[in-house]
């Protein structure tokens, strides 16, 4: 198999559709800066929220975890001296750790506090109002910039905003970009929804490639981008 053609491609961002674990032996060794990434967490997650028009499906291999063999692939394309930042539910947290240190140094876990949780149950259990994201290091990194603290205070997208049932803010991720990349950088999203971590590398003037296995998220991450440049004309 060789790498496919883009489904989408312009200043310096490129999207390819399919399963990343068949796109990612295709890209080259060592060639991105920063793995930025929110896969599937296996837990079959249904969002009851409902757009303007329609309720969100459930996403694409979130019924297994097949994002543990995606993890040495990743380690290989990252370069020396860098790090993945892949984020995961309280729920699995203990496995996805276990998982990734067997490839990645796990330094850090950010705990976003999104200023508010889902419905859920109201009865029996606690609003769950943040999500966790590992950073794992390949070789000597160091984070750019002065150190700063590892819970970040970032308000979650308004659910009638949401391109996407676990979209989460634009903010977030440029911070971690600015964070845990220099302004070179090519990052990758290997999960990418409907481009979040695209739309932030745009908005700092960053190289990015996201893969999305569903053709519907691709297509709403090029309307995104789209937008963005309109923002800008």
């Amino acid at each position: 198999m060789s790498l496919p053609k883009p489904y989408y491609e312009e200043d310096g961002i490129r999207i390819f559709l399919g399963d990343c674990r068949e796109i990612l032996p295709e890209l080259k060794d060592e060639s991105i800066d920063l793995i930025l990434t929110d896969p599937p967490y296996g837990i079959g997650y249904q969002s009851n929220m409902r757009t303007a028009t329609k309720k969100f499906n459930k996403i694409t291999n979130d019924d297994n975890n097949t994002r543990f063999s995606a993890y040495p692939l990743l380690y290989r394309l990252l370069k020396n001296n860098s790090c993945g930042v892949f984020f995961c539910s309280f729920k699995n947290y203990a496995v996805d750790y276990l998982e990734l240190n067997k490839v990645f140094d796990i330094k850090n876990c950010i705990v976003w506090d999104k200023g508010g949780g889902g419905i859920g149950d109201l009865k029996h259990t606690l609003s769950t109002d943040y999500e966790l994201a590992i950073i794992g290091h390949k070789g000597n990194f160091e984070i750019v910039g002065k150190r700063i603290g590892s819970v970040w205070e970032i308000p979650k997208v308004f659910p009638s905003d949401m391109t996407h049932p676990t979209e989460k803010p634009a903010e977030l991720f440029t911070k971690m970009i600015n964070v845990f990349a220099t302004s070179d950088c090519l990052v990758l999203d290997p999960y990418m929804g409907s481009g979040t971590t695209l739309v932030a590398a745009k908005l700092l003037g960053r190289r990015a490639i996201g893969i999305e296995i569903s053709e519907e998220y691709c297509a709403i991450a090029v309307e995104r981008l789209r937008q963005e440049v309109l923002k800008f004309d």
